[in-house]
């Protein structure tokens, strides 16, 4: 008797031969898969799924986000990284305590399970109260996802602004960063479904001696490193000026490279820099909606992908406004397909590459996830193809990639455990979820300042972005 059987469906292995199997069945036991195949043996089950008409995959790995600003979609658009920091970020996100933290977690893991994510890789800095990200892991373990957090240390600066803003409550010193680290890492990396890596927010973000303390922690522990490199054009301005080095540069001289770490963004990378990466192992994470909607640019993920490099995708935070990596693997293939004027430069069997087996090698999990073979943790989705965008499905790979969204996904399961089945999430009120999110919006923007309320009441535009409508107000003229 073994704990769960799926018939049916044409399965998507990932494994290393691709295969692709019509009315195939997966057997799950403890957790694990047992078998994957056309003909198996006459297995009896605790509980069976009939998966006809679905496609079954891996559940898709998003490897980076950030969790903390799920409750604020919607407040700024529209916008360079600047002012997106100062005129919509910083001002409210300084006011999220704990319950704003689990609230935001509840509300993401509830999107990521109804869209298919079973993996995410959380990058938590938001150190308003060292509670808060101990709340983000218990509610995604309590949801049921796996998760990948990256520890924050920002002892400097918040994307490039000083300390001596009003805003920057997320700013620690060293001392408490490193003891808050090493309690969470104690009570958290590999527990469970948990691991936990470290991450400056980004190379300007840290001083040098924080830099250093977090690499020698990270190699020590044998976790990975994480962090934004050559995210956006300022920054490589910022480390040229100050280094006489391009941001990849930076972070390579400082030993933040390597097969342990991971490079979120990477869009403003020179030839010398892609062989950088390529020479050195690290992984990148792909964010193409969000860089797209804060105009970052065109990452030089073709190139990089042909260098050898590991690429998975990422949603980044609010500027994506989704968690459907449906979403943004269709915009990963579509954006160098533009950027290079080549319709082959990256394909959909890429993207579901990217979104899958090779997003597990970024976080060092592809032993346990990314692909559905005998031996490897059971985190499937299932995906309707029984609806018209969908049916006619003469090749499976572009329907998902193209063609399919979140909503289509029928049933996750994560761990051998069936988190949602039918589209009703089993580990989650929805409801109540929904409720106490409505709660905590309205209570940060009652926190934050003239800023945040500027622009929600600012008028529809005659021309150009809404946010410019609120620059006349009495803040932005005391600031000018």
């Amino acid at each position: 008797m073994i704990d769960l059987l799926i018939t049916g469906g044409t399965i998507v292995t990932m494994d290393p031969q691709r295969r692709v199997i019509t009315g195939g069945a997966i057997a799950v036991d403890e957790g694990r898969i047992v078998a994957v195949d056309q003909n198996l043996p006459d297995y009896k089950a605790r509980k069976t799924i009939d998966a006809s008409g679905c496609v079954v995959c891996p559940g898709l790995i998003n490897a980076h986000t950030h969790i903390y600003q799920a409750l604020i979609e919607g407040i700024g658009y529209d916008m360079h990284f600047d002012p997106w920091n100062w005129r919509f970020l910083f001002p409210i996100v300084s006011q999220i305590g704990p319950t704003h933290a689990e609230v935001s977690a509840q509300v993401a893991a509830l999107e990521m399970i109804k869209s298919g994510t079973t993996t995410v890789s959380d990058h938590w800095y938001l150190h308003t109260d060292f509670d808060n990200v101990h709340r983000v892991a218990e509610t995604l373990r309590q949801a049921g996802l796996r998760h990948h957090v990256v520890y924050g240390l920002l002892d400097q600066t918040f994307a490039g602004a000083r300390i001596d803003s009003e805003y920057m409550t997320m700013i620690r010193r060293e001392e408490a960063l490193i003891e808050a680290a090493e309690d969470f890492i104690a009570r958290w990396h590999r527990q469970g479904r948990t691991v936990v890596a470290l991450g400056p927010g980004s190379t300007e973000d840290i001083s040098d001696r924080l830099m250093h303390k977090t690499i020698e922690m990270a190699r020590q522990r044998g976790l990975q490193l994480a962090t934004h490199v050559a995210g956006w054009a300022e920054i490589v301005t910022y480390a040229i000026k100050n280094y006489a080095l391009r941001d990849l540069e930076y972070a390579h001289s400082l030993g933040l490279t390597g097969p342990d770490a991971i490079l979120f963004h990477a869009v403003w990378l020179s030839p010398r820099e892609v062989q950088l990466v390529a020479e050195s192992g690290s992984k990148i994470v792909h964010c193409p909606v969000a860089n797209a909607h804060l105009a970052y640019g065109i990452a030089p993920v073709a190139e990089l992908r042909a260098k050898g490099v590991t690429v998975g995708l990422g949603t980044d935070g609010a500027a994506s406004y989704t968690y459907d990596l449906f979403e943004v693997m269709k915009m990963a293939a579509m954006l160098q397909k533009v950027k290079h004027l080549d319709a082959e430069v990256l394909t959909a069997e890429d993207a579901l590459e990217m979104a899958t087996i090779e997003g597990a090698k970024v976080l060092s999990l592809e032993e346990q996830v990314g692909s559905l073979e005998p031996g490897k943790r059971a985190d499937i989705i299932l995906v309707d193809f029984a609806q018209p965008h969908l049916m006619t499905a003469h090749q499976v790979v572009p329907k998902l990639v193209y063609s399919a969204r979140g909503h289509d996904v029928v049933t996750s399961i994560i761990d051998g455990q069936v988190v949602m089945e039918n589209r009703r999430v089993l580990t989650m009120d929805e409801a109540e979820v929904l409720k106490r999110a409505r709660q905590a919006t309205a209570d940060l923007v009652s926190r934050a300042g003239i800023e945040t309320h500027d622009l929600l009441e600012a008028p529809w535009p005659e021309q150009g972005p809404r946010w410019r409508e609120a620059v006349t107000s009495e803040w932005f003229k005391t600031r000018k």
